[in-house]
């Protein structure tokens, strides 16, 4: 008995000295000692241990990235579980989170701080003359860490230049030209960057013959421009922003004129930004500015992508990965290069709304023989009892180019979020009628 109790004793001395040796005493475990023992409880038997060790994880956040990705293979069903979870929600987290990006200080080329800007956002940025003049001026920056669209507006602020969409839809992206330099009041949130073009005041006064009655309206607009960041896959937006609150420089609180969110309006796919009007009460002519001016604008946004690669041929069996099932029902050679394929979808994610997200939201790609892409024509979309029935036409490089193997890219989530934008000390037209 006492020399059982002595090899206790001696392990329990062990156990302690090797502790002691990698984290220390009295010191905190490290980062991956710390989430490795949070994944772990993450398959206690006790409840409260279980929620505990969650909700870290989830405050961890990217910290704990890796190990949740490991942790989706445990043995352990609830640690499974609970990981995908995580995993997901890490996903969406960051769907609507900004970029950030660290640009080297000292003087350099705007073109090569760019460059930077969208290796570390994940954004395309198309700069140099084939999209329009470019000032390349050399830029000294010395800014911390900022947002992508911080850091775009800044270089494009320094060097006289504008940031646009593209306008061809087989290169989407989002392009950096020359222009004069502008006063538009930005505001950004997360992956949406949104300008005031323009704002409008418009007196009239309508005089009835019949009764010699007067009747003077006063009317107040802005005009709006709203973009997001290239990599975010918008799939739907609100027609119209709604209005949290607008505060003059005189203390007056306005109120909006127009209906607030709007209809969906489904996003093509090359669609980087929109436009729209913003409708208020109009603000006192003695006051000179807003304050502040708070905006809530609906978006869908899709995310994780992943790509199920089939042969093109129409067995008309189905094919599985994750919750998608996808059905080759026919593939028609056409005259000349033109390929015709029809596909039957059905996924586990619930049917949106609008039900048209449910076809921008995926891509279909045609390769042939050599690997290389078929060129997108058109689709044509229908939603019945049995899936999603999708039409795409594709043209071949030459009318020999054999269709070989289909790409089908779905995304993995889809989330519909309302973005919080606010503009600060917004100049107001002060002008009065005569």
């Amino acid at each position: 008995m006492r020399e059982r109790l002595s090899m206790g004793a001696a392990c329990g001395a062990w156990w302690m000295v090797w502790l002691a040796a990698s984290v220390g005493v009295g010191q905190e475990p490290s980062p991956e000692i710390r989430v490795a023992r949070l994944v772990k409880q993450l398959g206690s038997s006790a409840y409260e241990l279980r929620t505990s060790a969650r909700d870290e994880l989830a405050r961890l956040g990217p910290t704990a990235r890796q190990q949740l990705e490991k942790a989706i293979a445990d043995p352990e069903p609830e640690v499974r579980i609970h990981a995908k979870d995580l995993l997901k929600q890490l996903k969406l987290d960051e769907l609507w989170a900004p970029r950030l990006v660290s640009l080297p200080a000292g003087k350099q080329p705007v073109s090569k701080l760019l460059e930077a800007v969208a290796e570390q956002s994940g954004n395309r940025l198309l700069m140099g003359d084939q999209y329009g003049t470019f000032h390349d001026q050399p830029i000294d920056w010395n800014r911390p860490r900022v947002s992508f669209w911080e850091a775009v507006d800044e270089l494009c602020r320094q060097s006289g230049n504008r940031v646009r969409p593209t306008y061809d839809s087989r290169q989407p992206g989002l392009v950096v030209v020359a222009a004069k330099e502008s006063k538009f009041p930005l505001a950004s949130n997360g992956p949406v960057r949104a300008q005031i073009t323009s704002a409008r005041r418009d007196f009239a006064e309508d005089l009835d013959y019949e009764t010699l009655a007067s009747e003077k309206t006063h009317k107040f607009q802005f005009g709006l421009q709203l973009m997001w960041e290239d990599r975010v896959h918008v799939v739907a937006y609100r027609s119209q922003p709604e209005l949290t609150s607008a505060t003059t420089d005189t203390g007056q609180q306005l109120g909006a004129t127009q209906a607030a969110g709007g209809a969906w309006n489904v996003a093509s796919g090359g669609a980087r930004q929109v436009s729209m009007t913003l409708r208020l009460q109009p603000p006192a002519t003695s006051a000179t500015r807003l304050k502040s001016l708070k905006l809530r604008w609906g978006l869908i946004a899709v995310g994780d992508p992943a790509t199920l690669e089939v042969p093109a041929v129409a067995d008309k069996q189905p094919h599985f990965q994750d919750d998608v099932e996808l059905v080759v029902e026919s593939i028609d050679r056409k005259g000349g290069a033109l390929c015709e394929v029809e596909l039957l979808l059905t996924r586990g994610l619930v049917i949106p709304d609008p039900q048209e997200v449910l076809f921008q939201e995926n891509e279909v790609i045609l390769l042939d023989e050599r690997g290389q892409p078929f060129r997108r024509q058109g689709q044509i979309n229908t939603l019945a009892d049995d899936g999603a029935r999708m039409k795409v036409s594709f043209l071949g490089e030459t009318a020999a180019s054999v269709p070989t193997t289909l790409k089908f890219v779905y995304p993995r989530i889809r989330s519909q979020r309302d973005v919080e934008i606010e503009f600060r000390d917004v100049p107001l037209p002060v002008g009065k009628p005569e």
